[in-house]
């Protein structure tokens, strides 16, 4: 194989550094050069010959999915790996909506970055074992159309998004008390909140959409996210 020359984008210098010095020791890897934000990345994509850029999540400066959008403006065929802590759905779908192929989580060995890398490079995508495949599979039937599916499931908060989860699920008001460690009138609370922002008055419909998501599987005991 080639010498894949890589980009580095990563505000705080820990992961930078961090990932330039573990990924020296692949022969076929080259870390080209380092940026610490979008603006400088999209910067530094103009100067210089890169295959696949390495981008954090974590970036205050200009946000991941619209970094990601500028450098393929700037060249339509670069690879875009995903460097993130965060496990969220729609995170992992935004960045994919952008135009990033692969999505690695920052607690897997390096050897898994260094596959996503291969992978997006030959055109490929690649989703870290420990998220939900469907995604990708939501992602490339509906990248072409218009509306967004998960605009209304972005409008909850991380509470309640885990009490979506558990009512899509089949739990009970007081199963989600017992489980969330709240008292049933939060809960009560927080479905009002879930049904109003999501239009849903029934749990079934909830169950649909969250398995149209990938947020859940038919089969719960196969569920492929734990709550946040």
């Amino acid at each position: 194989m080639s010498v894949l020359r890589i980009l580095i984008v990563a505000e705080y210098p820990v992961v930078e550094e961090g990932l330039d010095f573990l990924l020296k020791d692949y022969a076929n890897i080259e870390v080209v050069t380092t940026a610490s934000n979008g603006t400088d990345g999209l910067q530094r994509l103009r100067e210089n010959r890169i295959d696949v850029i390495v981008q954090d999540l974590a970036t205050t400066e200009l946000g991941a999915p619209e970094a990601i959008r500028l450098y393929l403006s700037e060249k339509p065929e670069i690879g875009v790996v995903v460097y993130s802590g965060q496990e969220d759905e729609v995170a992992v779908f935004e960045t994919l909506k952008a135009g990033a192929r692969g999505y690695v989580l920052k607690n897997t060995p390096v050897d898994e970055l260094v596959a996503a890398i291969r992978e997006v490079y030959q055109g490929g995508y690649f989703l870290s074992p420990g998220l939900n495949p469907a995604i990708i599979k939501f992602y490339l039937e509906h990248r072409g159309k218009e509306e967004d599916h998960l605009s209304e499931y972005q409008l909850l908060t991380d509470r309640e998004k885990q009490v979506f989860r558990l009512l899509a699920d089949g739990k009970q008001t007081s199963d989600i008390s017992d489980i969330l460690c709240v008292s049933p009138k939060t809960v009560a609370k927080h479905r009002a909140a879930v049904k109003k922002k999501l239009a849903m008055n029934t749990t079934a419909e909830m169950a649909q959409y969250a398995i149209r998501l990938g947020v859940i599987n038919i089969n719960a005991a196969e569920r492929p996210f734990p709550l946040p």
